[in-house]
């Protein structure tokens, strides 16, 4: 397919862990005042790392296949953060580290659809031979 890249997977997948990362951090946000909450925690870094550390440029094409079947499955983990409780009624969000976090996110979050927009406008140039 037409853009089926190595880049597309990584920017695909972790436009997902982000967007996953926000919906976890808006969950964390909005139960701040519930007793016995736990923040959530969304990690997709390591495991998408893993995966791009094992692609090598000189594999045969059927293993890059799998390589970017495996990119578009890096797993994203979800967990509650059970190791702390900042009050006294078990609650650990921390509103300060959720608004930075929430920020940091949103931020990411574009620098990444940025990435996958000037990939597409790159690749409909090609496509277009450089007409409009």
């Amino acid at each position: 397919m037409i853009g089926d890249s190595i880049t597309s997977a990584i920017l695909q997948r972790a436009l997902d862990g982000t967007w996953q990362r926000q919906r976890a951090i808006s969950n964390n946000i909005a139960n701040h005042e519930t007793p016995g909450y736990k923040a959530i925690k969304v990690n997709f870094e390591d495991s998408l790392n893993r995966e791009i550390n094992k692609l090598d440029q000189s594999m045969p094409a059927k293993e890059k296949i799998e390589s970017l079947e495996a990119l578009r499955n890096a797993k994203i983990s979800v967990h509650s953060d059970n190791s702390t409780s900042n009050r006294a009624d078990g609650n650990n969000v921390d509103m300060d580290l959720e608004n930075i976090e929430m920020a940091k996110t949103q931020i990411q979050y574009q620098y990444l659809t940025r990435g996958m927009t000037d990939m597409l406008s790159r690749l409909r140039y090609a496509i277009s031979e450089g007409r409009k």
